[in-house]
């Protein structure tokens, strides 16, 4: 144990290396666990201890501490200190090879694919997760090896069902929630079943682009429904399948009022219409309780309601559900029969066991103070650094903020996005947003994948670039 806490005196970290003195530290911490230089069980030096021989902030040490214990490289034991883990995450990834074969990416590859609307990855509980994948897994019986649910895992669908009625006042039974992929396959799955040939896909504009590559594949006209500061309007003179956002619409962010809710209802029932409502990330709202949803004012008659766990779990999970009225259920079901016979398993099986846990509210709760600290922190320094050039939209909740410019000197937003990636901040083009109405430049702009340690200094970089660049 001495030897290995001796190496700890010995890294290398350089203020003017490419990569902050948090993300060095975490990667040589993490590079010797998975060598054996460390061994496992073994205590580190307390966070001061280790600052001060490093002659280092302590904060620089402690942000790297709980990075690594996020990842499962680490582990707190009450009253005792820090402990390298007795097995790391990277030996449940690899079927068994040792540790040190593990070839892994830099931290700072993440760079390459930022994206605007990131929950905090690095506050993910991987070891816990695995815990309880493992523990699905040993008590998977053959029964559901043979799972053939087109509905999806129907414990899972429960577990979804409880937290909707619960956190979203969704009226709901177990029997009416799909799981599938995502709100893209969502959207196809519920167009080609349910509309007719005289109907429209109605989408917002500005609004998600991912959206209208499925609405364009469904086959069906698309019909661009402008917004305004209480999001869609009233569609006129057209029927089918809205796809909306009322409680954060995309991109603005904007919260739907009561009035408009109802004259969205009023409509879909007096043209028999259907409401997609696309629930993107509601889980997070910094003041107050998440919003009630559209689905509860309807009583699910005409509202299907369209979750995800891609903000709250991973991305890479691409698990959502669908929240479908019972009397649309038998058309949606024979047609995800015909193309998809059933969602996959495992990542059900393991969702499910971290919902009956009780871990994933727990997670819920934490992402939800990391993130509202984290977005107060952008909003300060963003406006320290970049508000001379750039207005940032008030925003209570999400993933992203919505920054536009003061001047049209400093150009396209395509370009302003570029350098916010290059200063390893996620970016998403506002311009892109938009089809038939007039296009406005702008950025969505991720906080919440930034920890707190990092983001003045990233912050700072784009600032100096675009200034650089455009001579403001």
């Amino acid at each position: 144990m001495k030897n290995s806490i001796a190496d700890l005196w010995h890294f290398s970290l350089s203020p003017a290396g490419q990569h902050t003195l948090q993300e060095q530290l975490h990667d040589q911490i993490r590079d010797q666990i998975l060598s054996g230089t460390i061994k496992p069980n073994v205590k580190l030096p307390s966070s001061r201890m280790l600052a001060s021989r490093l002659g280092i902030g302590r904060n620089t040490v402690v942000y790297a501490y709980e990075q690594l214990i996020a990842e499962g490289y680490l582990e707190t034991r009450k009253g005792a200190g820090t402990f390298s883990c007795h097995k790391v995450p990277d030996e449940f990834l690899n079927a068994g090879e040792p540790a040190h074969s593990s070839s892994l990416p830099s931290r700072n590859t993440a760079s390459t694919n930022l994206h605007s609307g990131m929950a905090a990855l690095d506050q993910f509980p991987y070891e816990i997760w695995t815990k309880y994948t493992n523990k699905a897994w040993r008590k998977v019986t053959k029964q559901q090896l043979h799972h053939d649910d087109p509905m999806g895992y129907y414990p899972l669908r429960q577990n979804i069902a409880e937290y909707l009625q619960a956190s979203r006042n969704i009226k709901c039974s177990y029997e009416q929630i799909m799981i599938v992929s995502g709100l893209q396959q969502g959207l196809f799955i519920l167009s080609k079943s349910l509309l007719h040939s005289e109907d429209q896909i109605i989408l917002e504009d500005p609004g998600y682009y991912g959206l209208v590559a499925s609405a364009q594949a469904s086959g069906f006209p698309i019909h661009n429904l402008p917004i305004d500061i209480s999001g869609a309007t009233l569609p006129k003179q057209t029927k089918g399948l809205l796809v909306t956002s009322p409680s954060r619409q995309y991109p603005y962010g904007y919260t739907m009022p009561h009035g408009r809710r109802a004259e969205l209802l009023k409509w879909a029932y007096e043209t028999k219409s259907l409401i997609l409502e696309d629930d993107y990330d509601s889980e997070f709202r910094y003041s107050g309780r998440p919003l009630n949803s559209m689905q509860g004012l309807d009583g699910g008659k005409r509202v299907i309601y369209g979750g995800t766990f891609s903000k709250t779990i991973f991305p890479a999970f691409r698990l959502g559900y669908l929240v479908i009225p019972k009397h649309l259920i038998d058309p949606v079901l024979n047609f995800r029969k015909a193309i998809d016979s059933y969602p996959g398993l495992v990542n059900q099986l393991s969702l499910h066991a971290f919902m009956e846990s009780g871990e994933f509210a727990r997670h819920i709760r934490k992402l939800r103070k990391i993130h509202g600290r984290r977005q107060k922190a952008f909003i300060e320094l963003f406006t320290k650094h970049l508000g001379d050039l750039f207005a940032l939209l008030p925003s209570d909740g999400g993933l992203h903020l919505v920054a536009t410019p003061y001047s049209t000197v400093l150009g396209k937003d395509t370009r302003w996005c570029e350098l916010a990636h290059n200063a390893a901040i996620g970016a998403a083009p506002l311009s892109q947003c938009f089809r038939a109405t007039s296009k406005k430049h702008g950025m969505l702009l991720g906080f919440a994948d930034i920890p707190d340690i990092d983001l003045e200094e990233r912050l700072k970089k784009f600032s100096n670039t675009i200034r650089s660049e455009t001579d403001y």
